[in-house]
């Protein structure tokens, strides 16, 4: 039985039809990405799932009693809070558990003979243990860790945050909510790489339904047992990963055309031969043509195709460059005491794509700015031949005038005629209304489209990109790709979309913790070579460490072994001891009370043996 069910659920917003005869069915452990272009839907299909949105038509069944967790996209009434207050809200029933614990103990204290009272401290200790109430920090930092949120962040109010770094909050208070269901809203927008790979560990281990909202494709792929496509109003189901979506949808649209051609023909074919009967004007033939016509309106009608608009580009590029774009020779950045990076060097060559990844806050952007010339280096040097004319698409677009319409921008910008800017806008979407929006009303994928428009015009050799599909869903992550694909100059790229960088990249630069690294391939390279080089260290570290070395090593070590091995023994049959003590004294608070302290000690004294005896392993091998 499913976990999760909509039927024929219509919802409509002004007369404006969202969703229309949606259905669709999650089960208990499956995960699943909800696509679609920006605005179709999606964020309504969550609110109806997870906050009780109302609905027009239709039926919707969500399990009852179980936990829903929703990472949204836009969060307010944080209050005064910390960013780690924040996060610790998600063991607040845990929290809750552990108060009462203390006021049940304050009572016993009082009456430590009342059965009652024994039996209900009893049993909310099992369940404060059962939900892992004493591993409450281990778990906290693994997430925040694993997601790469920086202590700083964590003593940061709320309130105080960026977009990107508050979505990483409120993600990982999600999935420390221990929830059933988890609905995700663009989970990895603003993560990292390394935090990107981490979720989809996490995800892929997650114990309970997943359903999530995502436009990076390498997530779906990696994580996906099915996705939805949701187009207009209508919702579409298919099994496996993204790449399989794509195989099936493909073929679909294949099946769907040839039908609707084969009937084009057919009806085509019938209507001409009525016209021909009604022409002859004999009673028997003007009868035929009404037999024909009514058989034309009996036909199973297949609608015509829907093909999304592409965009239809061209970049002015010049003829010229030189055969080295950027020279750095040991460049040096620190802001205050923090150092960037330091020592960087490196030769970007004519024809290069270069893709520029690490952590947030590693000083990708400083770097590009630095052999763009937008920034200076503490030290070392850049050359930029005089040849290179580049175009610089940043991560947050933005314009001098924004009040201006998007017609009047291009304009101005490129002194075009109206009918000129309109026809140059149209390739990019820019259609009917849409060239009269105020330029401030545009969405973020909108500005950073607009700005490459007006990039494309200006005759470049290099384009220097920061985070060039943020904010765009999958269909203008594709047509900025298909631009990009014909581009024939160099390109230099800051981005987290992994199936971006595959595309693209034919270098990896790495800036982690202050080094530089340099991969010669794309992003599946880059993760295998780091893998590689991580199994290496694991191998080599030992053996240059063995504190065990020689026959006399090799006892003493054994010696040791055989005493933890001793040790563990004991300690496991003192825990067996103590934990048949708590059963057969629940009723005795002051017993209790001290079996369970005892019970901690012992657990965190065998966790120390078991390590220790691992060492002496590794050491050995």
């Amino acid at each position: 039985m499913p976990v999760i069910s909509f039927n024929g659920v219509n919802k409509s917003y002004g007369g404006y039809d969202v969703l229309k005869d949606v259905s669709f069915e999650l089960n208990a452990d499956e995960k699943v990405a909800l696509i679609g272009r920006n605005g179709t839907g999606k964020t309504t299909i969550f609110n109806i799932i997870a906050s009780g949105l109302e609905y027009d038509g239709g039926q919707v069944y969500v399990e009852k009693d179980l936990r829903i967790g929703y990472l949204r996209q836009l969060y307010t009434d944080l209050a005064d809070k910390t960013a780690e207050a924040v996060i610790e809200e998600a063991f607040s029933h845990i929290k809750d558990m552990e108060s009462e614990l203390k006021l049940l103990s304050k009572r016993l204290s009082a009456d430590p003979h009342n059965a009652d009272l024994l039996r209900s401290y009893g049993q909310l200790s099992e369940k404060f243990e059962f939900h892992e109430g004493y591993s409450l920090n281990e778990k906290f930092n693994k997430v925040t860790k694993g997601l790469g949120i920086p202590d700083d962040v964590l003593n940061t109010r709320a309130s105080k945050l960026s977009g990107g770094e508050l979505t990483m909050i409120m993600l990982a208070k999600v999935l420390l909510m221990q929830p059933d269901i988890l609905l995700l809203d663009e989970p990895t927008n603003h993560l990292d790489c390394d935090a990107s790979d981490w979720l989809e560990k996490y995800i892929n281990e997650f114990k309970g339904t997943v359903l999530y909202i995502s436009h990076d494709r390498y997530f779906i792929d990696n994580t996906a047992m099915k996705v939805l496509y949701l187009q207009n109003g209508g919702i579409k189901e298919y099994r496996g990963n993204y790449s399989a979506y794509l195989v099936q949808k493909t073929e679909e649209e294949e099946r769907h055309l040839k039908l609707y051609e084969r009937q084009e023909r057919e009806m085509a074919r019938l209507r001409a031969t009525a016209l021909k009967m009604r022409n002859y004007g004999t009673e028997i033939a003007i009868k035929r043509a009404k037999n024909l016509e009514k058989r034309i309106s009996r036909m199973d009608i297949y609608d015509k195709p829907v093909t999304e608009k592409e965009l239809k580009l061209t970049f002015l590029e010049e003829d010229k460059v030189a055969k080295e774009i950027f020279s750095v020779k040991n460049i040096e950045k620190s802001f205050g005491s923090k150092t960037l990076f330091k020592d960087i060097s490196f030769v970007m060559r004519s024809g290069d794509r270069i893709a520029l990844i690490g952590p947030n806050g590693a000083g990708k952007t400083t770097l590009i700015k630095i052999i763009t010339g937008q920034a200076e280096a503490d030290s070392g040097i850049v050359k930029r031949p005089k040849s290179v004319k580049y175009a610089y698409l940043e991560q947050k677009v933005s314009f001098p005038d924004e009040t201006q319409t998007v017609l009047e921008l291009v304009c101005n910008q490129l002194d075009l005629t109206l009918q000129s800017a309109r026809n140059l806008l149209g390739k990019f979407l820019f259609y009917d209304d849409d060239v009269f929006k105020k330029v401030s009303s545009l969405s973020g994928g909108e500005k950073s489209r607009l700005r490459l428009l007006l990039e494309m015009q200006q005759g470049v050799n290099l384009l220097v990109l920061d985070e060039p599909t943020n904010h765009l869903d999958i269909a203008a992550r594709e047509e900025i790709e298909d631009a990009l694909s014909m581009f024939g100059g160099s390109m230099i790229f800051i981005s987290h979309d992994r199936h971006f960088i595959n595309k693209f990249a034919e270098r990896i630069f790495e800036i982690e913790d202050g080094s530089f690294n340099i991969y010669e391939g794309d992003y599946d390279y880059y993760l295998s070579k780091k893998q590689a080089l991580m199994q290496q260290n694991k191998t080599v570290v030992p053996a240059v460490k063995k504190p065990f070395e020689g026959k006399k090593g090799k006892r003493k070590s054994d010696a040791l072994k055989r005493t933890l091995e001793q040790d563990i023994k004991l300690t496991e049959y003192e825990l067996d001891t103590v934990n048949a003590g708590i059963e057969s004294n629940v009723t005795d608070y002051e017993i209790l009370i001290e079996l369970i302290k005892k019970r901690e000690l012992l657990s965190s004294h065998l966790e120390e043996l078991y390590q220790q005896w691992l060492d002496i392993e590794e050491d050995i091998d």
